[in-house]
């Protein structure tokens, strides 16, 4: 089942649980969807990779106004966003832990060691590894791996 079907389903599934949270959410994740779906081909079907990339924007927005709302003081509003994300992330691929990137990020020094700047062996990691890693957590675990 497409991300775009599974999303369609649990707004169905909240409205009859009269969730209004959750369907407000969900709502929001059509949204962003219909908008990414609108901004590529007229005739193509929204891939699912395409949708990761979308809700995975809709997150890191998210995240971004949490870093604000906690600056402020406002704990009512980064509750809610902490809510927000995590019904998002329900609808995308697992992504590794920061272990588990040290793990491949050092599997991939040992095969190639003359990757020793963090820029370039974040690059050429983020194309192997794909959406499977959040590029800053690799960025981070990429300076930690080279420098000790």
């Amino acid at each position: 089942m497409s991300i775009k079907a599974a999303i369609q389903d649990a707004m169905k599934d909240a409205l009859r649980a009269k969730n209004s949270e959750r369907l407000s959410v969900l709502r929001m994740a059509k949204g962003a969807l219909l908008l990414a779906e609108k901004a590529g081909p007229k005739e193509a079907e929204l891939s699912d990779a395409d949708a990761t990339q979308a809700l995975r924007s809709e997150v890191r927005k998210r995240v971004q106004s949490i870093e604000q709302f906690a600056e402020l003081g406002k704990t009512d509003e980064v509750e809610s966003l902490k809510r927000e994300i995590e019904v998002i992330e329900s609808f995308l691929p697992q992504q590794l832990t920061s272990e588990q990137a040290e793990a491949r990020v050092r599997d991939y020094l040992a095969a190639h060691p003359e990757l020793n700047h963090p820029g370039k062996l974040t690059g050429a990691l983020k194309k192997e590894l794909g959406d499977l890693v959040d590029g800053k957590v690799l960025n981070e675990v990429c300076r930690k791996v080279l420098e000790g």
